[in-house]
């Protein structure tokens, strides 16, 4: 068998094997831990196999993919070769973090109600040959849905009380949710197929109420019990980052600093007399209460696309479809105020969607979702960049197409988060941000990147304490309570929220070090058609490019 067949074969094996035993999380981006398996199409009426002699299998079965990979990657390869091979077994230690050593199926109720809900959604709105299929597709899924909300129940021991309140909170919305897709579907099904929607509605109802009783009556633990000691893992093993943890602790408070003098500077241009948080605060683009939120962003998406063309970027990826909508009920309480949702495949009766949540979830007063939309409307051109173009939506865009299966299916989250950062600095660097103001609310976002990235690292490493990764959040213009509840989460994830800073700060190195070299519309093109790489296996590439021109 040729050398490259042989690890694509054992390759789509492996994707097949977690597309079967995890349909929902591996079409959904919510779970980065695991590739965009695209056989997940073919289980739209499964839900996951979350019981727990299930999960030993899977990571006794992943740690079999693990060994096999590796005596590949023993011999001698071509460059994309090895580069297709160390991220099959980042792939794998990606899961074997989250699932073996920090066993997350055993403390967080979310996955269980994000699987069973998220899996719902997909059924309905999935692109299916005609109505008959999304029914009985639903249906499968709903019959199921008591057994993983049972397995929350059977797995889970003690709770962290970041996940308590958020699951509690998920559950409420769920209910919503469920209620509603009752209420639209009666109509549409009779018979026997409307029958069974109701017994399984109901059923879905009540495994929820037992969850909710078991929530209710468990004690949760302070997060910081929880904080298992990943970091170095999660570099090494899965991100593959050459750079040191002290080292990226570093980078993060020079960043930090960088942005503080940015600020200062700026707002002594603007009004010296003003502080820069004052500033930030009191500035509003557009008409807050005449512009529409949805509106004001699916106008500017037009705008980015059409400025971005002229930059070299392809139009077919960029107009690939895209639907601004409200963030679905069953995740508003999850979910950030503006998230992405990409495409499962590239299939263009599926659209990626761009969650905004206009009302905040739970007891929000009027005045908290005015705050909110004053947000929306002062980041406006940022936070549309970052998720959509140049961002996530065209980076989605384009791993979709990749012929390579490797590639295709598998995301990183430091390329991930890195890329919707470096995305919001394309701004600036291409001319499309000028305006003082617009520049002070980029900074400002900067800030707030380099402080969870300190804190990501500084408590994990014990190099800042609580009080101080606090302090570092209210800077940002966070109350001390919102500050609290950001550092809890961190906690829980180590090593996610340094994606975003760190890997912006990879981007420019690249381009500082290849972007001279060639047209900005070639590095683009060559950075993005190779993957969701390791920084250093993208330098690889490069100088291989470089050397190849050079011999040409």
């Amino acid at each position: 068998m040729p050398e490259r067949a042989s690890h694509i074969l054992l390759a789509q094996e492996y994707f097949d094997e977690l597309a079967g035993r995890f349909p929902v999380m591996c079409a959904s981006d919510e779970f980065h831990f695991l590739p965009r398996a695209q056989a997940a199409v073919h289980h739209y009426d499964r839900l996951d196999e979350l019981d727990s002699s299930a999960i030993a299998q899977s990571i006794e079965k992943l740690k079999y993919f693990q060994e096999q990979f590796a005596r590949l990657d023993e011999s001698d390869h071509d460059l994309e070769t090895r580069i297709d091979l160390q991220m099959l077994q980042a792939n794998i230690a990606g899961f074997l973090i989250e699932f073996d050593h920090k066993r997350l199926w055993q403390f967080n109720p979310l996955l269980y109600l994000k699987v069973v809900f998220i899996g719902l959604d997909h059924a309905l709105t999935k692109p299916a040959e005609n109505v008959a299929e999304r029914n009985e597709r639903l249906l499968a899924r709903l019959s199921d849905a008591r057994r993983v909300l049972g397995q929350a129940v059977e797995n889970i021991t003690t709770v962290p009380a970041t996940y308590h309140q958020a699951s509690r909170a998920m559950a409420g919305d769920c209910r919503h949710y469920l209620t509603q897709v009752g209420k639209d579907l009666a109509a549409g099904m009779d018979g026997a197929s409307g029958a069974l929607l109701s017994v399984y509605l109901e059923q879905t109802a009540a495994a929820l109420d037992d969850l909710e009783r078991f929530l209710a009556d468990l004690t949760p633990l302070p997060d910081r019990e929880f904080a298992v000691e990943t970091l170095p893992q999660t570099l090494k093993d899965h991100f593959l980052s050459a750079r040191s943890v002290d080292d990226i602790y570093q980078m993060a408070v020079e960043d930090w600093h960088r942005n503080l003098n940015r600020l200062e500077a700026l707002k002594g241009k603007i009004d010296p007399s003003s502080s820069w948080q004052d500033l930030y605060h009191g500035y509003l683009p557009a008409d807050i209460e005449k512009s529409d939120t949805i509106v004001l962003y699916q106008e500017e998406i037009g705008r980015l696309r059409r400025f971005f063309r002229h930059q070299g970027f392809h139009a077919w990826e960029m107009d690939a479809p895209l639907e601004i909508v409200e963030t679905p009920e069953y995740l508003r309480s999850v979910r950030g105020a503006a998230s992405f949702a990409a495409a499962f495949t590239p299939d263009r009766r599926e659209s990626s969607l761009f969650y905004i949540t206009t009302q905040l979830a739970g007891q929000n007063t009027a005045s908290e979702d005015l705050l909110l939309k004053k947000r929306f409307h002062r980041e406006f051109k940022p936070l549309t960049a970052h998720e959509t173009i140049p961002g996530h939506h065209l980076l989605d865009a384009i791993r979709r197409r990749l012929e390579n299966p490797v590639r295709r299916q598998i995301e990183s989250p430091l390329f991930y988060e890195g890329w919707a950062s470096y995305a919001e600095f394309l701004l600036i660097d291409s001319g499309y941000i000028t305006h003082p103001m617009d520049l002070l609310v980029d900074y400002k976002r900067r800030l707030w990147r380099s402080a969870r990235c300190q804190v990501d690292v500084g408590l994990t490493t014990g190099k800042i304490d609580l009080a101080h990764a606090v302090h570092l959040l209210e800077t940002c213009g966070f109350s001390r309570a919102e500050a609290r509840r950001q550092v809890d989460r961190f906690r829980l994830n180590p090593g996610y929220q340094l994606c975003y800073s760190l890997g912006c700060h990879e981007f420019k190195q690249l381009k500082a070090s290849y972007g001279t070299r060639m047209e900005a519309a070639q590095f683009h093109q060559f950075l993005l058609e190779g993957g969701e790489l390791p920084f250093h296996l993208i330098d690889l590439r490069f100088k291989e490019l470089l050397s190849e021109g050079n011999k040409n």
